[in-house]
């Protein structure tokens, strides 16, 4: 990424294709796991307990990560923190700060938002999104 002069306008259809992949997977067909989704796409800092979540739905907490797991095609856990990392992204690219944008996608801190940036993409957040913002629309 670092060594492609390009690498701006791939990178950038790389996270558009992201961005836009919970879209996707979020028609779920159980109406309990549809609101489950709703309110994910509606707070990205609600951090409650699989239980609570669960609980919530109406389900133990093991018949809610199945049910979960079948009808979106991925994990809760992993789903959330999808939805929470997809947030962060977006704020970057629209402007917002590296903080700004990880306070309101429910991460601890700037900190927290760089290290599971570059545990999910294998680069630091800062250089990449300042490199695909400074790129402008492809």
């Amino acid at each position: 990424m670092y060594e492609d002069r390009d690498s701006p306008s791939w990178i950038g259809r790389g996270l558009d294709d992201l961005l836009g992949s919970a879209a996707k997977r979020a028609d779920a067909a159980d109406p309990r796991m549809a609101r489950v989704i709703d309110t994910l796409h509606e707070s990205y800092a609600d951090l409650r307990r699989v239980g609570a979540v669960a609980e919530a739905a109406g389900l133990s907490p093991s018949r809610f990560q199945h049910v979960f797991t079948k009808e979106v095609g991925v994990p809760f856990r992993r789903y959330r923190a999808w939805c929470r990392m997809r947030a962060a992204i977006r704020a970057v690219l629209g402007g917002g700060n590296l903080t700004t944008a990880a306070h309101a996608a429910g991460f601890a801190d700037q900190a927290h938002f760089a290290r599971e940036f570059r545990r999910t993409f294998g680069a630091s957040a800062t250089p990449t999104l300042a490199k695909v913002r400074g790129a402008g629309p492809q």
